[in-house]
């Protein structure tokens, strides 16, 4: 795992690209890569490559940027999974490697297939190749979309990095809030890729590779793994066992490395599946929670203590306090860079913080079973509630609008935005809006134009109700909640402590075959992730199969009714958020959630996170001087 950064002035037949330049962007990456650095500086000046090393596999050699036998050269971030049979493919058709390391098999992919290489790649990553012949970058993000890849063009000049930190590090770049998907950001909790919250900054989305050149920027989707619309025909014994085949691959795969291998454990069926999948290596290996003194509920603790005996781990675990979740907001939001405003961000920091300090650095992470295999409670409320929604449907479009505006406006929230969904012909997604709901939002953004905060894909031919609110579910969490959100929280929360966080739950050959499983595979009345459950009922003990889902979250209720009220009222306060907000209302909100009138946590803290990012990214404020000004304006005790 690593950091990229570069530079290509393709607009120039002479460049200005200096070492000074790119060693600066790549070096706002030292997190990401404490084990060694690199740049390269083409000889006419128009090209520069960066790279932090996270040294995980041939610890001796890889280093980068990687030169291939054409000259090309390559800054790699993540692990290629398939590479030793990729390896020997390779070698076969005539490919002679001069290290063990899974980045060169991407030079001499590169060599045999070309733009292709990508689809011959199995893990996760993001790369850019400079081909000094053809003159032209190539670069790309994995089909799940794990490692994230940004870039913008400025005056003819390409720039790329792992993270946007980095591209703010060139002079020409600065922090301007786009926003026309700051609506998106309220309803889903980040932005949708290709946009982010900075004005003129991209992401690349999952599964897409790019070229520039002379001729300017050109992208394609090489890989999507969420454009099947069809159920497929498998018996739920069959299902049962590909799935067991592929997962137990899955997890074989990503122990490839030079390092000590984790778990990080909630004690929840998905990491404990992990742990028990790990057979003979379960005893003694490391597992890592995270827990809250202060919110019971939410605290998970004993139950992986429980696991971790039970399968003989080297258990380790930490506490997060009221205090230690307000020092540390502005360096999290520093490490998000654009907000994501999910609050387990917040532990998960201190659990991968956890693992370093204990001499881990990979960790294998249960991220995207809850999505595969419909796990999270809500799936279950709302497929309920179908037989009604799918009857509601049927009554002529005049009815159905008359019978969704009668919706009080006072309990206009979730159950409002799925009734409207239904309303127009067509249910939202089962977690859309993600946050705040659009009543909501309508309220407090300043009025402007803005971009639409979902987007849907075409039907397929003869859809029933329930394919198509299952498979927009399902397309919703694997192009944008997935990887643009969950995703990357657990790189930037294991990154930011040079800690590598694997999902095996998410390899894509998995992925492709449950996404397409019939719904009663998955989820029947209150019974989840069935199939899965029948998978690996031989392994993952009784006690953790009968448990109900808890969910792995942090006390942002009780938070803002505490230190973190007090700070989001201070930046309320600035004339900056007055932009953006109807601070007035938010102020308002606040009151009625530390009174206990209201329950406003969610709507509050996507606000708090945008706040927090705009003084330190926007306005320039360091992080620390942040945090000692939210710390010395508290006025309940944050212990």
């Amino acid at each position: 795992m690593c950091g990229i950064a570069g530079i290509y002035e393709y607009g120039r037949a002479v460049g200005r690209v200096t070492s000074e330049t790119v060693t600066r962007m790549r070096d706002t990456l030292g997190h990401r890569g404490p084990d060694g650095a690199g740049v390269h500086i083409s000889e006419d000046g128009r090209v520069g490559l960066g790279h932090r090393r996270l040294a995980i596999v041939d610890l001796s050699h890889g280093l980068q940027p990687m030169f291939g036998e054409g000259g090309e050269c390559l800054v790699f971030n993540g692990e290629i999974y398939n590479y030793p049979a990729l390896r020997r493919e390779l070698e076969g058709r005539g490919a002679r490697f001069r290290t063990d390391c899974d980045t060169e098999v991407i030079l001499h992919a590169y060599r045999h297939y070309g733009d292709a290489c990508v689809e011959h790649l199995t893990g996760m990553f993001a790369f850019a190749l400079w081909d000094p012949g053809a003159e032209r970058l190539l670069f790309a993000r994995d089909p799940v979309g794990e490692k994230p890849f940004y870039w913008t063009v400025q005056d003819g000049t390409f720039l790329f990095a792992s993270e946007t930190k980095a591209l703010l590090a060139h002079p020409r770049v600065t922090a301007e809030v786009n926003t026309a998907v700051l609506e998106s950001y309220l309803a889903n909790l980040v932005v949708p890729s290709p946009a982010t919250l900075y004005r003129g900054i991209n992401k690349l989305p999952p599964g897409t590779a790019g070229t520039c050149d002379a001729g300017g920027v050109r992208t394609w989707r090489y890989r999507d793994l969420a454009e099947g619309r069809t159920f497929l025909d498998v018996p739920l014994s069959d299902a049962a066992e590909r799935v067991r085949t592929l997962l137990e691959q899955s997890v074989q795969a990503r122990l490839m490395s030079d390092v000590p291998v984790g778990v990080l454990l909630s004690g929840g069926f998905d990491s404990t599946a992990l742990v028990a999948l790990l057979r003979d290596r379960a005893e003694g290996t490391s597992t890592f929670s995270v827990g809250f003194g202060d919110a019971p509920e939410l605290d998970e603790r004993h139950e992986a203590r429980w696991v971790a005996r039970h399968f003989g781990t080297d258990h380790h675990e930490v506490t997060v306090s009221p205090r230690e979740a307000l020092e540390t907001l502005a360096a999290m939001v520093h490490h998000q860079d654009e907000p994501l405003a999910d609050p387990v961000c917040m532990p998960l920091g201190f659990v991968c913080a956890l693992a370093r300090q204990r001499g881990v650095p990979v960790v294998l992470a249960g991220e995207g079973a809850d999505e595969l295999f419909w796990g999270y409670p809500g799936y279950a409320r709302v497929m309920r509630r179908q037989r009604e929604l799918q009857m509601f449907q049927r009554l002529p479009v005049g009815a159905r609008r008359l019978l969704a505006g009668a919706v009080p406006r006072s309990r206009r929230g979730r159950a409002y935005d799925i009734l409207s969904g239904a309303a127009a012909g067509r249910q939202y997604p089962m977690h859309f809006p993600l946050c705040m709901p659009t009543t909501l939002r309508s309220e407090l953004l300043i009025p402007r134009q803005y971009d639409p905060p979902l987007v849907r894909p075409p039907l397929g031919d003869g859809e029933t109700g329930l394919q198509t609110v299952a498979f927009d579910t399902q397309h919703y969490e694997f192009t944008l909640r997935l990887p643009e959100l969950l995703l990357m929280r657990i790189d930037r929360f294991s990154m930011a402590h040079s800690v590598e966080a694997r999902v095996p739950f998410l390899d894509p050959e998995l992925v492709e075959f449950a996404y397409r499983l019939p719904v009663h595979y998955k989820l029947d009345r209150d019974r989840t992730k069935i199939v899965l459950r029948q998978a690996l009922a031989d392994i993952v003990p009784e006690r953790v199969m009968k448990r109900r889902k808890q969910g792995f979250g942090a006390p942002i209720a009780h938070w803002l009714r505490g230190p973190m009220g007090d700070a989001l009222l201070d930046l309320l306060a600035s004339p900056a958020m007055g932009r953006y907000f109807r601070t007035r209302t938010l102020s308002e909100m606040v009151a009625e959630h530390r009174a206990g009138r209201a329950q406003h946590a969610w709507s509050l803290w996507p606000v708090l996170n945008f706040a927090v990012w705009h003084r330190v990214w926007v306005e320039g404020v360091p992080a620390e001087e942040l945090t000692d000004r939210m710390m010395s304006r508290c006025t309940v005790d944050a212990r």
